[in-house]
């Protein structure tokens, strides 16, 4: 499944693609899709946003729970985007964003949650799985990877794995937002916990002094199924190299292919979701 979007901010084209694809592991045992990505234009810019239900027992509910995620994330984007866009410095952008965009985007999740167990209220068989410590929230355990993109400013916040890659427009890559130390391939911090809100890890970059060229957000599917560690480097390489060959507009639609060859038995065999958020001219254009 994949959606396609073109949007413009003041000065240049971003051609925008979502994909989320049901991994290969999940088919054969019949588990669904887990993953949720999406995009939105807001107030001078756009935000994308990707999430990954835990899956588990515990969290049956959380393929519903990553597609919430999406939308409050986008929502509370959207809701804040002059906030944000009027702050002075990256500290500025970092303490609005703690102080006002996490706590909007959490709420808006855990509203998101109770109205869907009040059109579905747990039923016998999944109430058996609720353990008595449980808070309502926890059946719908997600991750969330977001990105907003101001006339100034470049926000990244996430909560728990996947991976979050910035590329310049001379194809180097970096992974900006801080790790987390809890993260170790069997457990993740997740919107469902009660201190949701300390487990956000931020980054901001001033777009008038670096420029940037793409935005990759993706579930851990995606990069679970690279061969090289780490692996973006040569994503922001082979990117550059592939959009002077062939254009963002050539990127754009394959993204979708590359997200099923990462989610298939040959890649990680796990749901995946990204997101790409590509400039056009005059960052990079077709040779």
């Amino acid at each position: 499944m994949s959606v396609e979007q073109a949007a413009r901010d003041a000065s240049r084209d971003w051609q925008v693609s979502t994909a989320v694809v049901r991994g290969a592991a999940h088919e054969l045992t019949g588990l669904p899709l887990q993953d949720a990505a999406g995009y939105r234009e807001i107030s001078g810019g756009l935000a994308l946003a990707v999430a990954d239900g835990h899956g588990n027992q515990r969290h049956f509910r959380s393929a519903r729970g990553s597609e919430l995620a999406v939308r409050a994330g986008l929502g509370a984007a959207a809701e804040l985007a002059a906030t944000l866009a009027a702050s002075q410095q990256p500290a500025d952008l970092i303490v609005a964003t703690r102080a006002k965009l996490v706590p909007a985007l959490l709420h808006r999740w855990q509203r998101a949650v109770q109205e869907d167990l009040a059109e579905r209220p747990l039923e016998a068989g999944e109430l058996r799985l609720v353990q008595r410590e449980d808070q309502v929230t926890v059946p719908y355990g997600s991750t969330l990877l977001l990105a907003v993109l101001t006339s100034h400013w470049l926000l990244l916040g996430q909560i728990g794995d996947g991976d979050i890659v910035v590329v310049g427009p001379d194809g180097t890559a970096t992974a900006p937002v801080p790790g987390d130390p809890l993260l170790d391939g069997q457990r993740t911090t997740s919107l469902c916990q009660a201190d949701a809100a300390d487990s956000f890890r931020l980054a901001a970059a001033d777009l008038g002094s670096g420029p940037v060229a793409a935005v990759l957000l993706a579930t851990d599917g995606f990069g679970n199924a690279q061969t090289a560690e780490p692996w973006y480097p040569l994503f922001g390489a082979d990117l550059l190299r592939l959009s002077q060959q062939h254009g963002p507009d050539w990127i754009r639609a394959q993204l979708p292919g590359w997200v099923a060859r990462c989610a298939s038995a040959e890649g990680s065999g796990d749901d995946a979701a990204a997101a790409l958020m590509i400039a056009g001219p005059p960052g990079w254009s077709p040779s």
